[in-house]
């Protein structure tokens, strides 16, 4: 792993224990890959993390073009794709810290592809926006360690937002489909809009798929006929049970495989994530 941190790049990094984000969680983040040794959509991950930086009360004084320099110089000589994540702290509450960190890539392994994956139902709710926004990604994570720690025996949990619909999971967007129309959670559930998300939105309408994005019911989890999960390092991860509901038996079907082929192909030729 790489660190930068200080200026510079290192094969570790020091934190002062008076820095916010280690005292208090005042931090944001962004995680971000590469396909073949480029770094996949910048530029949204970069507004994305300018707003919450913004939410925070610590203005991004960094601009696009000097933070894709110092993530350029740190991958120049990985030949292997990677994990990157940008960390903002307030550092002593006058001036941020930037950490970024560059990481073997942390995508699942191959066989959840192949049988795909089970998943629960959180008894938490998620924080509604209009307590914490749900744009706001920040490094305070200790609600989500509580609700994993819930249901250890699934890959990812699936929060409920205050009114009971389906918002997302601790680390994923949710898609399910209904009668070969692909349906998610809208962003007025409480969720945050995922990069990879709206790339699977997108690749779904340029394959004439009917897409809706709604507020969803539980009960639709239950009656759909496919499920599938989408974050950045993980691409498309099919799901085969939810709580005590099998999808599939042996492997995956239908628009899940069908976005999963195309996913990959269509990201690397669609000019605006690069």
């Amino acid at each position: 792993m790489k660190v930068y941190a200080d200026g510079k790049w290192s094969d570790e990094a020091f934190v002062s224990v008076y820095d916010r984000g280690f005292m208090y969680g005042e931090g944001i983040y962004e995680s971000l890959r590469t396909y073949n040794g480029r770094v996949f959509a910048p530029h949204q991950h970069y507004e994305r993390l300018r707003r919450s930086a913004e939410l925070m009360g610590m203005p991004c004084k960094l601009d696009y073009q000097k933070l894709m320099a110092i993530i350029e110089e740190g991958i120049k000589d990985i030949k292997e794709d990677v994990t990157i994540r940008v960390m903002v702290t307030k550092g002593n509450g006058k001036d941020t810290n930037l950490f970024i960190y560059i990481m073997e890539l942390q995508a699942p392994n191959e066989d959840l592809y192949t049988y795909g994956v089970d998943i629960g139902i959180s008894h938490f709710r998620k924080i509604p926006s209009f307590c914490v926004p749900s744009t706001l990604k920040t490094t305070s994570h200790a609600y989500l360690s509580l609700v994993r720690k819930e249901k250890e025996e699934f890959y990812e949990v699936i929060f409920l937002n205050h009114l009971g619909f389906v918002a997302e999971g601790t680390m994923s967007n949710i898609f399910l489909v209904e009668n070969g129309v692909l349906v998610t959670p809208s962003l007025d559930s409480d969720i945050l809009d995922g990069i990879t998300r709206r790339v699977v939105i997108d690749l779904a309408t340029s394959l004439g798929i009917s897409v809706e994005e709604r507020l969803v019911n539980v009960d639709e989890l239950f009656n759909c006929s496919e499920i599938f999960l989408t974050r950045t390092s993980a691409e498309i991860i099919p799901v085969r049970r939810i709580e005590s509901r099998t999808l599939f038996e042996s492997e995956p079907s239908g628009l899940t495989v069908l976005l999963s082929e195309n996913f990959r192909s269509y990201v690397l030729n669609e000019s605006k994530y690069w």
